[in-house]
């Protein structure tokens, strides 16, 4: 018999918040920065917090710069922990390398940690940012740039030893980059790519791919359990989040949008 995987597994509190995908950039597009401080007044409330990856356009932790562009968020993020609301932080693809950039509170997820389990109540949780299980050049790079030698060959070959050249020509780069998209056929090629999470579990949380969508996953599909498969939207785009709550059938996530 094989090991549950599930035992010993950290646990979703009701009423917790899944955000994903806001791309803070100070430059322009700062709408989670009041969101993020109205968690930390405790204006909105949740008991814990899930940030999904890619809540800045640009937080590469080791580097200066990054870390100075993004102190309101940092800040904002510490301030929630600081409060008694759990937060855990799951690493993007445009924000890594994150250890030291948070108080100790601040529960960062590496991607070579994801998919991470849950479990809410009775229910089996997989959580991950969602770049994973894609094309392989984009794998090979993902994890070549987190490595050291990549970080250290980024700093060196693009200046930021001298004046961040690179990095404030990416800032301004990211700030024009399309966010919302439709990926044809979606439901079909993803749930293919992750069948085996979605199978051993009965939800799949990500985001990554902005597509604000829920899916159920029916029995048939795998012969086996029915799922749930969702993918986040971006805050950036539709200033929305899900919070998950308890129901007599099982766990029900309602969407929710932020206004000031």
């Amino acid at each position: 018999m094989r090991p549950d995987l599930f035992i010993g597994a950290p646990s979703i509190k009701s009423e917790a918040i899944f955000l994903a995908d806001s791309h803070y950039n100070p430059l322009g597009r700062e709408e989670v920065l009041p969101f993020l401080e109205a968690i930390g007044r405790g204006e909105v409330k949740t008991p814990q917090l899930f940030l999904m990856g890619d809540i800045c356009d640009a937080l590469i932790g080791k580097f200066r710069y990054c870390r100075a562009r993004n102190k309101p968020i940092i800040d904002a993020i510490d301030a929630i922990a600081k409060s008694g609301a759990e937060v855990w932080y799951f690493e993007g693809n445009h924000d890594f390398a994150l250890e030291g950039v948070f108080s100790e509170a601040v529960k960062i997820v590496k991607k070579s940690d994801q998919p991470k389990r849950f479990l809410f109540e009775n229910e089996r949780v997989w959580l991950l940012h969602g770049d994973y299980r894609v094309e392989l050049r984009y794998a090979i790079y993902a994890a070549f740039i987190r490595t050291r030698i990549g970080l250290a060959l980024t700093h060196l070959f693009s200046l930021n030893f001298w004046d961040d050249r690179l990095l404030k020509s990416m800032e301004k780069r990211l700030l024009k980059k399309r966010l919302q998209y439709d990926i044809a056929d979606f439901q079909n090629k993803r749930i293919k790519k992750i069948a085996d999470l979605i199978a051993s579990s009965n939800m799949v949380i990500e985001g990554h791919f902005h597509q604000n969508c829920r899916y159920n996953v029916e029995e048939s599909f795998f012969g086996g359990r029915r799922s749930l498969y969702c993918n986040l939207a971006s805050f950036a785009c539709e200033k929305s989040y899900l919070r998950i709550q308890s129901e007599e059938n099982g766990a029900f996530l309602r969407e929710e949008r932020w206004e000031r």
